[in-house]
């Protein structure tokens, strides 16, 4: 068998608000709401691809 594991995805503040065509400061918004997962590595945040859904947008409680 040859499985192979992807490593997630991750996008910046700015590669994410321009995904979901939102300014950077509706990121942070959505970030501290915690309807999108994301983490700091150093001085960047870095949000996790797979959790820019429009059903973690818009829901109350986000799946993760």
């Amino acid at each position: 068998m040859n499985s192979q594991i992807t490593p997630p995805k991750y996008l910046s503040r700015y590669e994410a608000a321009n995904h979901l065509k939102v300014s950077a400061k509706t990121i942070d918004r959505l970030i501290r709401d915690h309807r999108i997962k994301a983490f700091k590595l150093g001085k960047r945040v870095l949000i996790y691809l797979d959790s820019l859904t429009e059903e973690n947008i818009n829901s109350i409680k986000p799946r993760f």
